[in-house]
């Protein structure tokens, strides 16, 4: 059974699994999802809970808006959307101290996730949950696999950057036969993928 085949199997069976296995893992091991989120880019609609030691005036419960930004007290509108959990962590940081604040320590967490979606020639459309790192081929995988009939070798993945859509293509095909890590394109927040149908 090669890859692509793998993939095939039931969306119920691989997502119920990976999901399950996924939240359990992080569940008990608070470490390991503290450093999954740090890498994670913030999307728009994800609701995030920032905390400053020390200050219960300044920890809060906040949800990106459809412009990128959050509000926060004492810098008003901060840039949020495509930042990683660290980035946003530094910016207010840096912002607290600057004016306000001597040595303020700054922590980010993700308590909502937003989704990517998955289009077009897949056994099971729709949209998933984006925990931590996300690939093109693990979203894929999770939508239960290609169809018969798709282009697996031309998979469109658009994105809105700052207000402008940004179309990527990621050969999968190639992925799946040699190996060529460089088609398995990281997902951001929102992030569209869309697999075409094969005309051959």
């Amino acid at each position: 059974m090669n890859v692509i085949q793998i993939m095939r199997t039931s969306k119920a069976a691989r997502y119920g699994l990976s999901l399950a296995l996924l939240l359990g893992l992080l569940s008990s091991t608070p470490d390991l999802l503290a450093e999954s989120q740090a890498y994670y880019r913030i999307g728009v609609g994800d609701l995030i809970q920032i905390e400053v030691y020390d200050e219960e005036d300044l920890t809060k419960e906040t949800r990106v808006l459809t412009d990128g930004f959050i509000s926060f007290p004492l810098l008003g509108s901060v840039k949020a959307s495509g930042l990683t959990v660290q980035e946003l962590e530094e910016t207010i940081r840096v912002g607290l101290a600057r004016d306000y604040l001597v040595n303020p320590q700054v922590t980010v967490f993700v308590k909502e996730f937003s989704n990517v979606f998955v289009y077009g020639e897949v056994e099971e459309p729709g949209a998933f949950p984006i925990f931590g790192k996300m690939t093109v081929f693990e979203a894929i995988t999770l939508a239960g696999g290609f169809t018969e009939i798709a282009n697996r070798s031309s998979v469109k993945v658009i994105r809105e950057v700052d207000g402008r859509e940004q179309t990527l293509e990621a050969d999968v095909e190639r992925l799946a036969k040699r190996g060529d890590t460089s088609q398995d394109i990281e997902l951001q927040a929102n992030d569209r993928v869309i697999v075409s149908r094969s005309f051959f």
